[in-house]
């Protein structure tokens, strides 16, 4: 069952925004991120606006310096 907070990604473009969108909330400049994930921030703006894939491992680096829980959930 999904929470008023949770969000359903299906695509890099959805992670993207969803990033985007935190970090943003947190008054937070690519800089920091890429500082805080050792993500480039030239590769952080691509995932940002969905024009790159990253590896799961890139994902949740971000998710985790941006306070997002990643949680699995089997389809009904």
């Amino acid at each position: 069952m999904m929470m008023a907070s949770d969000r359903l990604i299906s695509s890099a473009q959805d992670a993207g925004k969803l990033i985007q969108e935190r970090r943003r909330a947190l008054k937070m400049s690519q800089e920091v991120l890429s500082s805080l994930t050792g993500v480039a921030q030239p590769n952080l703006s691509k995932i940002e606006r969905g024009g790159s894939s990253a590896t799961l491992d890139t994902y949740l680096r971000l998710f985790a310096a941006l306070g997002i829980d990643l949680r699995g959930e089997a389809r009904s």
